[in-house]
């Protein structure tokens, strides 16, 4: 089975700058690889070990609002490249907001719909 056969998420490609923040150390990214509802692969010049719990938040600015999406995950992998984070909590408010931007920059938005009704809502 290949990696792609074991997701549970589509990635799609998004730029932010994002923080990730672990104990005490606070790293900053303007560049996701990619992000999922399950995870994401941040570029950061430093590293975390694998295991490492960390927090993970981005600001989305429109010309009227901002909005705060905040999630919990665990370090998997680390590589030169950057870490892959494994989300462990969502608040139900940054759940949807994530589940609304990865659909509109997905090649394939119903199938996001589909992972997010079927993974994380427990429907099919």
């Amino acid at each position: 089975m290949s990696a792609s056969e074991r997701r549970r998420f589509t990635r799609t490609p998004f730029e932010t700058e994002i923080t990730v923040r672990a104990g005490e150390r606070l790293l900053v990214s303007n560049r996701l690889r990619d992000i999922s509802l399950g995870g994401a692969f941040i570029i950061v010049k430093e590293s975390l070990a694998p295991g490492t719990s960390c927090t993970l938040g981005f600001d989305l600015v429109g010309p009227h609002s901002r909005l705060h999406i905040e999630m919990q995950g665990d370090v998997v992998r680390s590589e030169p490249a950057g870490i892959a984070v494994r989300f462990t909590k969502i608040d139900l408010d940054s759940l949807v907001h994530l589940h609304h931007l990865i659909r509109v920059h997905a090649q394939d938005p119903r199938t996001i719909s589909q992972e997010y009704e079927k993974n994380l809502l427990g429907l099919d």
